[in-house]
């Protein structure tokens, strides 16, 4: 070939395959960044220990993903980094959730953690491995404080077949909000309700949703904290235009059990949960909740139960406790005011098997603002929770959090 024509080739084929990786790998890439700043105060009004906790914080959160490499089988990196900085704190107040506490009890001036994830498509099936955000009913990260509980270890995720959703993953270790190191998966030890000692090698699940049409969607979760717990969910929810609003119905069933060498000793629970919503266009909205707690123990989890009754402050999920809620919001957006909203929740729970009493309740509001014009990505949210109980401290709680988030998708 004539060296010309073989140099003209050559940079041809290189600019094509960079057009190519361009598309797929850089041109598909998406970036989310947060500036979250965060203040909490938790006012302990009654029993011994600390009386408040309060903290202010400024959080940075990033999150950038790519798209895939053209092929047979296309390959990706994601990047996943967040820092955290005190504002506000002092030994006798600290242990928010928001900073690392250190044994004297002061927070840290600030911390950071990060990772990455490799993945690779083939077809419409994907596999990831390295820092996650899971979020499926039967292990859901924690995003209520500074920065989110992470996950290290497999998933794959696969929509090879019609209406079909499927999701496996093993995570070997995790990083919990307020911490910047890897620790071992353990069994949330909620009032008591568990054992620290239930720490696993490993967790695991597997499951899926099933489009049955465009109202109804059915769920099956299996998860397993090695030697710990398993735990089973079933779900279906129904959603369907009606009258001057919409209908939402979530029926949720778990049942699970020890395994193994049951180190957190005996689980045995069975939760039941049934949600009725109707969003009126005018911009109301109602919610009605029942959740049940069956068998011997307490709903276990590892830090963010799937529980409708899980409310900004408690989960009303120990040992016999039936508790229902009753939820009403507001949308500002018909009335000229795109962005405000409000809420108001009451969960009351009751027989719960403690020897101290076998009531609680909580009451939460929340008004929220996300700036449409000039300010776009900036938000502002107040969170008040009220709890109430006669087996565990009662506490007021506040949070005050304005964010600021850019996407470039």
């Amino acid at each position: 070939m004539n060296p010309t024509l073989y140099s003209v080739v050559l940079v041809t084929s290189l600019v094509n395959l960079g057009n190519c990786w361009a598309d797929g790998f850089i041109g598909d890439s998406r970036v989310r960044f947060e500036a979250r700043n965060f203040y909490y105060n938790a006012d302990f009004r009654e029993g011994s220990g600390v009386s408040k906790r309060e903290e202010w914080a400024q959080g940075l959160l990033m999150n950038v993903e790519s798209g895939f490499t053209p092929g047979t089988v296309g390959f990706g990196l994601d990047v996943l980094a967040f820092a955290g900085f005190q504002l506000d704190s002092s030994p006798d107040r600290s242990g928010s959730g928001l900073l690392p506490r250190r044994a004297s009890g002061e927070a840290a001036g600030e911390y950071t953690k990060a990772g990455g994830r490799l993945k690779f498509k083939v077809s419409n099936t994907i596999v990831r491995y390295g820092m996650s955000l899971p979020k499926v009913p039967v292990l859901q990260y924690n995003n209520s404080r500074l920065l989110p509980q992470t996950f290290q270890g497999w998933q794959v995720s696969s929509t090879e077949l019609n209406r079909l959703n499927l999701n496996f993953a093993q995570f070997d270790q995790a990083i919990t909000p307020d911490s910047t190191n890897l620790q071992d998966i353990s069994l949330a030890v909620n009032n008591g309700r568990y054992p620290a000692t239930g720490i696993g090698d490993h967790f695991r699940y597997g499951g899926g949703n099933y489009t049955f049409n465009s109202r109804w969607l059915g769920s099956y979760y299996y998860g397993e904290l090695s030697d710990v717990y398993r735990q089973q969910f079933l779900g279906l929810t129904y959603s369907r235009r009606s009258g001057s609003g919409s209908v939402l119905t979530d029926l949720r069933a778990f049942a699970s059990g020890d395994v193994g060498d049951a180190k957190a000793g005996k689980v045995d629970n069975r939760a039941y949960a049934g949600v009725l919503s109707y969003t009126f266009d005018s911009g109301h909205s109602l919610m009605v909740t029942y959740q049940l707690i069956k068998g011997g123990t307490g709903f276990p989890y590892i830090n963010n139960p799937y529980l409708p009754n899980y409310v900004q402050y408690h989960d009303f999920g120990s040992a016999g406790e039936r508790s229902w809620q009753l939820r009403y919001g507001y949308d500002f957006a018909p009335q000229g005011l795109p962005g405000l909203t409000f809420f108001t929740a009451y969960i009351k729970g009751d027989g719960l098997k403690a020897a101290a009493g076998d009531r609680e309740w909580e009451r939460d509001v929340e008004l929220a603002y996300a700036f449409h014009a000039g300010l776009k990505g900036l938000s502002v949210r107040w969170r008040n929770a009220t709890y109430r109980s006669e087996v565990a401290r009662d506490i007021d709680e506040n949070r005050l959090i304005v964010s600021y988030t850019f996407t470039s998708f």
